[in-house]
C-alpha cells in the first residue's frame, strides 16, 4: 500500500516539473520550476485525479521506485515471533503430556510386574508344599474318613495348607516392588465310593503389585485347579508308588516321570511306602469274572462249579477255560503255567490268544458289534454278549507279547515293533500269580509320537497287568513280579499299569529303552541299566464299569494328582 501512494507522488511531482498543469482535485498546486532551481514539494495527492489524459507521459523510472513507512519491517518481524513462539510452546505442551504418559505407562507396567512376581512366587511356594504333602503317602483309616466327611461337607480345610504357602507379602529394596497376595479355594467336583474319593478344587490367586514413590498399583489373577484323591486308590491313579525297601536313590534318579496332561504343574513324584500296599489277595477280581457273589474263599468244588466241570474237590486240570452262565461269557480262567499269551488286533475284533503246550486257545470279540468266539482244542463257540475282559493265570505267563493274524486265523508273534496289540477304548486285565515276563512292545493303535510325547488320537486303552506273587487256590507265596525282557534290541513301548507284587519289576533289556504309558506300582524296582520314562496322562473314574476291575491299595494313600492353571489375566 506504502508503494503505490509512493508512485502516486512521484507522478504529481514530474508534472509539476514539466510544467503541466496539477491535475484538478489536488488539494495543492505545484509552482513551475525555473531553470538551475531546486525545490521540496510538499502535496496532497487526490489519487482519484492522477490518471487523466495524457499523464501516461509524466511516468519516469524513478517513479517506480519502492518507498516504505517507517516500523513496517518492525511489525513483520513481531509477527513471524509471535507464529514462531505460539508452535514452540505448542510442542513444549504436547512434550510434556507425552513424557506423562510414557511415565504413567512405564509405572503401571512396574507395577504389572510386581504383581506377577507375586503371583510366580505364590504359586512356587503352593507347589513346593503340594510335592511335600505328596510326599506324604499313607495315611491310616480314620484321617481317610475325616478327609472324605469335610469334603462331602463342602468344606476346603484338606487344602488349607496350600492356601496358607500361597500367602506371599515381600517387597525388595534394589527394584522398589512390593507384592501381596490372596489365595482362595472352592469345591468344584467330588467323586466318592466305598474305597476312596476324588475331589477337585477351584484355587484362586490375587497378586497385587506396587512400585515404591508410586501411588498406583497393578493386580494379577490366576485360576487354577487341584485334584486330591485319598483312600483305596487304583493304583493305575498313581504314576508311580514303590516300597521304601525295595527301591534305591540311585534307582530312583533312573526313573522319569512325565505327565501328559497340558499345563499341568508337576506335582507328582515317585511316592514311597513304609509298608505292603499291593494286595495279595486277588479274590475280588477273581469272584467278578468267575460270576461269585462275594465269597469269603473259593474251594475247589466251587471253582470246579464255575468253569463247568464235574462237581468234586479234585483240583481243577491245566488248561484254559471260559466262564459262562445264561447271562453270557464270563472271564477267562488259566490253571497252570502260559507258554504265551498273545494280544493282537484282527480286522475290528480284539484277540486274545493263550498258548499251553502243543493247545491254543483263542478268544475274539468286537467291542462295537457285541460279539465274541472262542475257539479251543474241543471246538467254537459264539455268543451275542461281551466278555468279561479279565485274564486269570494261576501260575506263569513265560511270554506276554503282541500277535499278528495268521494264515489259519490264530495268532503268530509280531515281528516288527509298529504292530499295535489293542483296540482303541478296550479294557483288559491281566491278574496273575506268578511271573510275567513282557517280551515285546504292548500297544493300542492309534497311539503316536509328538515332540517326544505320546499322542492318542482316540479314546486310551485300558491294559492292567497285575502279579499277585501268591497262589490263588492254596495261598502259597510264590515268585511273582514283572519282567520286561529283550526286544528286537530297541526301545520298548508298554501303554499299561503295571501292578508288580512278589519280586517286584525287574528290567533285563540290556539295550533300548523302556517306556511306560501308564503307571508304576511295585514292591521293589530294578531297572539294571536301563532307564526308565512313565508317562502318566488323565484317568477319569470309571463310575459306570461293571464289573470294577481295578486294582486298589491294600492301605488308604493320599494323592495330590495335579496342580494346572486354568486362566492367568491382569486386573485393571
Amino acid at each position: 500500500m506504502n508503494a503505490n501512494f509512493c508512485i502516486i507522488r512521484r507522478i504529481c511531482q514530474n508534472r509539476s516539473h514539466r510544467g503541466i498543469e496539477p491535475a484538478p482535485g489536488c488539494n495543492e498546486k505545484i509552482g513551475w520550476k525555473k531553470p538551475g532551481e531546486t525545490r521540496n514539494f510538499k502535496q496532497k495527492i487526490c489519487p482519484s485525479n492522477i490518471f487523466q489524459k495524457n499523464s501516461h507521459r509524466a511516468f519516469s523510472r524513478d517513479c517506480l521506485q519502492p518507498c516504505f513507512r517507517p516500523g513496517s519491517a518492525f511489525i513483520a518481524c513481531l509477527l513471524v515471533m509471535s507464529i514462531f513462539m505460539t508452535l514452540g510452546l505448542g510442542l513444549l505442551l504436547n512434550s510434556r503430556l507425552f513424557l506423562q504418559a510414557q511415565g504413567f505407562r512405564k509405572l503401571s507396567r512396574l507395577s504389572s510386574y510386581a504383581a506377577e512376581n507375586g503371583v510366580k512366587q505364590s504359586l512356587n511356594r503352593m507347589l513346593e508344599k503340594a510335592q511335600e504333602i505328596s510326599s506324604e503317602t499313607e495315611i491310616n483309616e480314620e484321617i481317610f474318613l475325616a478327609l472324605r466327611k469335610s469334603i462331602e461337607a463342602g468344606k476346603t480345610e484338606a487344602v488349607g495348607p496350600l492356601l496358607e504357602a500361597g500367602l506371599v507379602n515381600e517387597s525388595e529394596d534394589f527394584s522398589g516392588f512390593s507384592w501381596l497376595t490372596e489365595t482362595t479355594a472352592v469345591l468344584n467336583d467330588l467323586y466318592t465310593d466305598e474305597f476312596y474319593f476324588r475331589a477337585t478344587f477351584g484355587l484362586n490367586i490375587k497378586s497385587t503389585g506396587r512400585v515404591q514413590g508410586f501411588s498406583g498399583a497393578g493386580s494379577e489373577e490366576v485360576k487354577a485347579e487341584l485334584v486330591l484323591l485319598a483312600g483305596h486308590l487304583p493304583l493305575n491313579l498313581v504314576p508311580a508308588v514303590v516300597e521304601k525297601t525295595g527301591i534305591s536313590e540311585k534307582e530312583i534318579q533312573k526313573i522319569k516321570l512325565k505327565d501328559l496332561q497340558p499345563g499341568v504343574a508337576p506335582v507328582s513324584t515317585i511316592k514311597r511306602t513304609s509298608g505292603k500296599f499291593i494286595p495279595e489277595d486277588a479274590l475280588p477280581l477273581l469272584a467278578r469274572a468267575l460270576k461269585i457273589l462275594r465269597p469269603e474263599r473259593i474251594p475247589y468244588w466251587l471253582l470246579r462249579q464255575a468253569l463247568g466241570l464235574e462237581p468234586g474237590n479234585d483240583p481243577v486240570p491245566d488248561g484254559v477255560y471260559l466262564v459262562e452262565d445264561s447271562l453270557g461269557p464270563g472271564g477267562l480262567y488259566v490253571q497252570g503255567d502260559l507258554d504265551r499269551l498273545l494280544f493282537g488286533i484282527d480286522r475290528g475284533f480284539q484277540s486274545v490268544q493263550l498258548e499251553q503246550g502243543e493247545a491254543r486257545w483263542l478268544l475274539r470279540f468286537n467291542p462295537s458289534t457285541a460279539t465274541t468266539h472262542f475257539f479251543s482244542p474241543e471246538g467254537s463257540r459264539e455268543f451275542a454278549e461281551l466278555p468279561i475282559p479279565l485274564v486269570m493265570v494261576n501260575g506263569e505267563v513265560s511270554e506276554l507279547r503282541t500277535g499278528r493274524r495268521g494264515k489259519d486265523g490264530f495268532l503268530t508273534p509280531a515281528e516288527d515293533e509298529s504292530t499295535p496289540a489293542f483296540l482303541k477304548g478296550v479294557r483288559i486285565t491281566v491278574v496273575c500269580s506268578g511271573k510275567i515276563k513282557i517280551a515285546s512292545s504292548l500297544f493300542s493303535e492309534g497311539l503316536e509320537w509328538e515332540n517326544g510325547l505320546p499322542y492318542l488320537r482316540s479314546k486310551q486303552s485300558e491294559l492292567i497287568i497285575w502279579s499277585t506273587g501268591k497262589d490263588f487256590q492254596t495261598a502259597e507265596t510264590v515268585a511273582g513280579g514283572i519282567e520286561i525282557q529283550e526286544a528286537w534290541g530297541k526301545k520298548i513301548t508298554i501303554e499299561a499299569s503295571l501292578v508288580a507284587g512278589g519280586s517286584g519289576l525287574t528290567v533285563s533289556a540290556e539295550t533300548g529303552e523302556v517306556e511306560i504309558i501308564g503307571s508304576l506300582a511295585a514292591t521293589s524296582v530294578n531297572t539294571g541299566s536301563r532307564e526308565v520314562s512313565i508317562y502318566h496322562g488323565p484317568h477319569e473314574p470309571f463310575q459306570n464299569a461293571a464289573p470294577d476291575l481295578q486294582v486298589y491299595s491294600e492301605t488308604p494313600l493320599f494323592h495330590l494328582s495335579h496342580l494346572r492353571i486354568l486362566q492367568w489375566r491382569s486386573l485393571r
